[in-house]
């Protein structure tokens, strides 16, 4: 007879805790390549990849404050699992901000297809994000 332990929750199609590990650190450090773009260049960050309207570069640089923070938090937090729940929720709520902003301009972008290509990239960023949240939520869940 073999003693066994108790089952632990089936996670299929759920990220395993190396999995969320690396995506945390890909998009802090995706996060902090944006920040530094819009930083060093923010006319060319809003013409290749903000195409909306006027190049406002201090306002791009206001909006490098949030991709450099959230960067930096992104990278710290990679190896601390019991963070991973609170920033993929933030990553969540401000993807999905996101995205209703650029669906609601969808045809503001100069050019027009930008706004498509802009709306979709980030559906699947936020898909993805949800996907790893939830795999966060189920790791946190078989810590308990």
């Amino acid at each position: 007879m073999s003693v066994s332990s108790p089952a632990r929750p089936v996670s299929r199609g759920l990220p395993s805790a190396p999995v969320l590990r690396g995506a945390l650190l890909a998009f802090g450090a995706m996060s902090l390549l944006i920040g530094v773009f819009q930083v060093v260049d923010p006319a060319g960050f809003v013409h290749d990849i903000g195409p909306y309207g006027t190049t406002n570069e201090h306002y791009v640089r206001d909006l490098s404050t949030w991709s450099l923070s959230f960067g930096a938090v992104l990278l710290l937090g990679a190896g601390r699992p019991a963070w991973h729940v609170p920033l993929l929720a933030l990553a969540v709520l401000q993807g999905a901000l996101h995205l209703v902003n650029h669906v609601a301009d969808i045809d503001a972008a100069d050019p027009a297809s930008m706004g498509i290509v802009n709306a979709v990239a980030l559906a699947i960023v936020l898909g993805v994000l949800v996907w790893l949240l939830l795999g966060a939520l189920r790791a946190a869940e078989a810590r308990a």
